[in-house]
């Protein structure tokens, strides 16, 4: 037995819905008053699987659009990204501030500042809980690159070594080049 059809509230008149959907200039808005104005068509309107289909998106997600619709009307359609989390940077100016002068300090375990440790030292000083990408991205974005010395050789030859090995053999391009092949 197929699931009862999902209610569209009348919130707009469908030639009111497809003339926002064309004047729309934001795509992911205009995706969303593409599928319901699909779904509002007055001759045979498809189901939101369909409508899912022809625009390419999930099912779910055009239901959820429906759920959106009938709980918000036309301003639940709205691009609700930049309202995630206010908008807002966990790390305010004040607290960003305090974060760099605390990079300038060896991280509490020793060796150098990692994403993963940027992440733990927000989380332990202000609560404020990031992934390690963040932690990383904090780190960059401050200007800090990890700064390592190449690693010397120990099977290095001293200064004076070198200096001999070059009067025996000569500089480099005085050698005489492989012979040509034949």
């Amino acid at each position: 037995m197929a699931a009862p059809r999902l209610p569209i509230a009348p919130h707009l008149a469908h030639d009111e819905i497809a003339r926002r959907y064309r004047a729309c200039r934001d795509g992911l808005e205009k995706t969303h008053w593409q599928a319901l104005r699909l779904l509002t068509r007055p001759d045979s309107p498809p189901s939101p699987a369909r409508a899912a289909e022809v625009i390419g998106l999930s099912a779910g997600w055009v239901r959820a659009l429906v759920k959106r619709w009938n709980d918000g009307g036309p301003a639940g359609l709205a691009d609700r990204r930049a309202l995630t989390n206010g908008g807002q940077s966990k790390l305010t100016p004040e607290r960003r501030s305090e974060l760099l002068s605390g990079l300038g300090q060896p991280p509490p375990d020793g060796g150098l500042w990692t994403g993963p440790k940027v992440a733990a030292y927000a989380l332990t000083r202000w609560g404020i809980s990031v992934c390690k990408q963040t932690g990383w991205e904090r780190l960059r974005g401050l200007g800090l690159t990890p700064q390592v010395p190449r690693p010397k050789d120990p099977k290095a030859a001293t200064e004076e070594e070198r200096r001999a090995w070059k009067r025996r053999h000569g500089s480099v391009d005085c050698r005489a080049s492989p012979p040509a092949s034949r």
